[in-house]
């Protein structure tokens, strides 16, 4: 434990300041299976071992600050700091090592006593950098690229995972070799500690967490989201509807089944009658795309794609003027995958895609188990190429509205 002395002060800037960021991946399973008590008393001891930790290898290499600057229930972040770096160093990373190896491992063991249901996992990350300290003294009020970093790469850390820094790594001396590089993030390399201390574990372990470099983030569903699902994305929608297929059966099923609650059926009708447009468009039954379709997987499409057709027919029927904004239409371009797509024209425009799979053997995959994304606006530039290409089929001159 640091003296008053060694504490950090106000208005006083710290160079090679090291961070070590503690956070418990599961904690919200844990709390909600458990009574609230047993809960606590999992994350206080966690607490405990943590500060414990750091404190005892701060004394032993007389280090001059070791103190906690945040703790909120699941994790926190601890700061290490001394005139001479390799102290700090030293200790942040064997503290950091030992609560992964030492310290879960005897929590775990622990909690398995009061059958507690959950498994306690945690994720570690080591940064460092030059810190202003606040002016009021308090660790809250400091504001520092050094801080966002060192919790940003906590968060993208597989669980049970030492990550440390690019900055950490250039200096970790006699440490480095226990670290396998496996990435980047926000212009840093990324360098990890497995349990196993096995480079493969390392990569396969950052990959599974973070993905390849350049990814951007989409809602992935294994299958064909359910009908309620499909229509909390109608329901968002403010202003138009593309639903873009090669036959169209699900979605003309919707509108015009008998069974109850016919939850798709609603918000649709809802979504008209707010003034919205649906623009159905499905393959033209006489074309060669639809033929050739038919023929790869040994179905009668054509028949498929005119009985939609009359479906949506029978939907504008029974529910009269509402249903004008629904417009329907054949186009004699396969466009190789289905899409729901919520306000195109929109900056927040949303995509619920899935790419047709076709297999050379002779396996037909139903288009509702194929995989389904939905791209949004923090999927950067794959929702922009999601837009145009969408916005291509509809602009290529080969729709024809027959509803």
């Amino acid at each position: 434990m640091p003296t008053s002395e060694d504490a950090f002060r106000p208005c006083r800037t710290y160079d090679n300041v090291y961070l070590i960021v503690v956070d418990a991946s599961g904690y919200s399973s844990i709390v909600r299976h458990n009574p609230l008590d047993r809960a606590a008393h999992a994350f206080d001891q966690l607490r405990e071992r943590a500060v414990g930790r750091v404190h005892k290898a701060a004394a032993k290499l007389r280090c001059a600050r070791a103190e906690l600057w945040s703790w909120r229930g699941d994790g926190g972040m601890l700061a290490v700091h001394d005139e001479n770096e390799s102290v700090a160093r030293d200790v942040a990373l064997s503290a950091a090592r030992d609560i992964l190896r030492v310290d879960l491992r005897q929590v775990r063991d622990g909690l398995r006593r009061t059958e507690l249901k959950g498994e306690l996992r945690l994720r570690v990350a080591v940064h460092k950098g030059t810190i202003r300290f606040a002016d009021d003294g308090r660790t809250g009020a400091i504001h520092s690229p050094v801080i966002n970093l060192a919790a940003h790469l906590e968060e993208l850390t597989p669980p049970d995972c030492l990550a440390i820094s690019e900055a950490v790594h250039q200096v970790a001396g006699p440490h480095a070799a226990a670290f396998e590089h496996v990435g980047s993030h926000e212009n840093s390399d990324v360098y990890l500690m497995t349990p196993s201390g096995s480079a493969q574990d390392a990569r396969r372990a950052w990959l599974a967490k973070a993905g390849l470099s350049g990814s951007t983030a989409v809602s992935a569903q294994p299958q064909r989201p359910s009908q309620a699902e499909k229509a909390r994305l109608v329901n968002a929608a403010r202003a138009d509807v593309i639903d873009l297929g090669t036959g169209l059966r699900t979605s003309s099923g919707y509108l015009t089944t008998p069974e109850r609650p016919a939850r798709y059926r609603d918000t649709v009708l809802d979504f008209l009658a707010r003034g919205g447009t649906y623009r159905a468009i499905l393959l033209d039954p006489s074309c060669e795309a639809t033929a050739t379709l038919s023929r790869y997987r040994n179905e009668d499409l054509p028949a498929k794609i005119r009985s939609s057709i009359v479906a949506f027919g029978r939907f504008k029927e029974r529910h009269g003027p509402v249903t004008d904004g629904l417009h329907v239409y054949q186009s004699r371009a396969f466009p190789g995958f289905a899409a729901i797509a919520v306000d195109l024209d929109s900056p927040d425009a949303m995509i619920l895609y899935s790419p047709y799979l076709m297999s050379a053997l002779d396996i037909h995959i139903e288009h509702g188990d194929s995989p389904h994304y939905l791209a949004t606006t923090s999927s950067g530039a794959l929702l922009s190429g999601l837009t145009e290409l969408v916005a291509a089929t509809l602009d290529n001159g080969g729709l024809e509205r027959v509803l």
